[in-house]
């Protein structure tokens, strides 16, 4: 059982305090581009839970057109890794990003510990570093699109599903996460200070391969967003979306 994941990833100081670094320009504050790490390399701001060598084969720095970004390749592995900043949720109850999946783990689901593996995984991390609160939003290799379920490996972790199968397979697909609301949905209460993100590509448990790529992380603050588009990511789900899209 992955009860200490968190502890692990979260048991340095944290890297700073949001209000104090959002940009004027567009109103988001960017956590991470990817775009300082020539290509190659490991992102040096991110920690790792696991083991820090096979980290460092199965998340580097990849190119595209001169845009930088992180690429994931996991072989029957499952290591993961994580950016601490800390953060109000009140006032950033949104996060967004890019990702793209190139490869599925076959017969990968959240649900069971045997069949654990996710595509593409990013986390919240909320109240405390000792015993944090969860939440995973994964592009599943077989789970409907707006899923929700308890982690099978950590009690205090819950998951939500944005994408699903093969669909928009090898193309990027942003996301925008009202983890705010999605916390009060799923845990029945006002979150802690939220005190930072992670990513998972995992084929542990299914013997196989997972590749994935992820950009531009940013937090956006409370008012920026339209109200369709800051809405709880559950509701924005299940209107907007069905099983397979």
């Amino acid at each position: 059982m992955r009860i200490l994941v968190f502890v692990l990833l979260f048991g340095l100081p944290i890297v700073g305090y949001a209000d104090e670094q959002m940009t004027v320009a567009d109103h988001l504050l960017p956590l991470e581009n990817f775009e300082e790490y020539p290509p190659a390399s490991f992102p040096k701001q991110w920690k790792v839970r696991g083991d820090e060598a096979e980290a460092r084969v199965v998340y580097q720095v990849a190119e595209e057109n001169g845009n930088h970004f992180l690429h994931a390749r996991a072989e029957k592995t499952d290591v993961q890794i994580g950016l601490t900043h800390a953060c109000q949720p009140k006032d950033f109850p949104l996060l967004r990003w890019r990702w793209r999946v190139d490869q599925l783990p076959p017969g990968g689901n959240e649900k069971n510990v045997k069949t654990n593996d996710s595509a593409a995984a990013v986390y919240v991390v909320f109240d405390n570093r000792l015993m944090p609160r969860v939440i995973k939003y994964t592009w599943s290799a077989t789970l409907p699109v707006g899923a929700q379920l308890d982690s099978p490996v950590y009690w205090r972790a819950k998951v939500i599903v944005l994408e699903s199968g093969a669909a928009g397979l090898k193309q990027w697909r942003q996301e925008t996460a009202n983890f705010y609301q999605d916390y009060k949905n799923l845990f029945g209460a006002e979150p802690g200070e939220v005190q930072g993100i992670a990513v998972l590509t995992d084929a542990d448990a299914t013997a196989s391969v997972a590749e994935a790529d992820y950009d531009d992380f940013a937090l956006v603050p409370k008012g920026v967003l339209p109200a369709e588009e800051a809405e709880t990511t559950t509701a924005r789900l299940s209107s907007t979306r069905t099983e397979g899209q």
